[in-house]
């Protein structure tokens, strides 16, 4: 792995993408905001969304989280994304899909997976609509509450189970992942190159993915199929400025590159 915002390989790779008018696309918890105790309280920094902002508008950008799409939103209103994908890739749900039929199999495993691990201490069950997310962050023995709480979704058939940051999810098999979200968010916005930046395990579902294009950032050196890495979180904003700097120099190209048309034209 290449630390992207310090080697000329990964400085780049990000040069790449965006004078190639590639997708820029992130995910939220851990990388967009820092890591809280208490995820209800989870928020980009202030200059994180200020640069964010600034990038939006002038560079197509995408947001990729495990929360329900509808609470990103919120946590990122006035932002002008070209897109924001929740559920670990399976919301929006692609076109087709019985959401109805879904939503009853999601309350189904509410039910199983409520009468097994609810009132075991440190243990707490998130319905995010399309997905489960069992939390165990407060439990005095984690590795005990994630042992428990795998067991116990051994019951939650037609659900593919994803690990976390001292969470575990399960999201309908049938649904996509990370990775297939933005493999079709790709071709849908004709994008041949996309930055994905993440930190998490589920992040590697885009990393291993067989996306076109793709440049993968992990936050934090660890082990992982991305080939490039920031320090910690707290480069989110760096590689921000880097990304926006890139932008307008496109931008700004681009304006010169029309003036001279014009004045081509203009002169016959």
């Amino acid at each position: 792995m290449t630390l992207v915002l310090r080697e000329p390989a990964g400085r780049h790779a990000l040069d790449e993408v965006v004078g190639g008018g590639g997708l820029l696309a992130f995910d939220f918890d851990g990388t967009l905001a820092p890591i809280v105790r208490e995820p209800a309280s989870a928020s980009p920094r202030a200059s994180t969304r200020e640069l964010l902002a600034r990038l939006a508008l002038a560079h197509p950008c995408a947001v990729i989280s495990g929360r329900a799409r509808q609470d990103v939103v919120e946590r990122l209103r006035g932002i002008a994304f070209v897109e924001i994908i929740g559920n670990h890739g399976a919301e929006p749900p692609p076109p087709g899909t019985d959401e109805s039929l879904i939503q009853r199999r999601v309350a189904l495993w509410h039910t199983i997976l409520a009468g097994e691990l609810l009132g075991l201490p440190g243990i707490e069950i998130e319905d995010k609509r399309l997905s489960l997310a069992i939390h165990f962050r407060r439990a005095r023995d984690q590795a005990a509450a994630e042992d428990r709480i795998r067991l116990a979704l051994q019951r939650a058939t037609g659900g593919r189970v994803v690990g976390g940051a001292c969470v575990v999810n399960v999201v309908p098999e049938e649904l996509p992942d990370k990775g297939g979200a933005l493999r079709q968010l790709c071709a849908r916005l004709g994008a041949e190159s996309v930055l994905f930046v993440g930190d998490d395990t589920t992040d590697e579902d885009v990393f291993r993915a067989q996306i076109p294009g793709l440049v993968g950032v992990r936050v934090g050196r660890v082990a992982s199929h991305a080939k490039y890495f920031l320090q910690d979180q707290v480069e989110i904003d760096d590689l921000l400025r880097e990304l926006l700097q890139l932008a307008s120099r496109r931008v700004a190209g681009a304006a010169l590159a029309s003036a001279a048309r014009r004045t081509s034209v203009d002169g016959r």
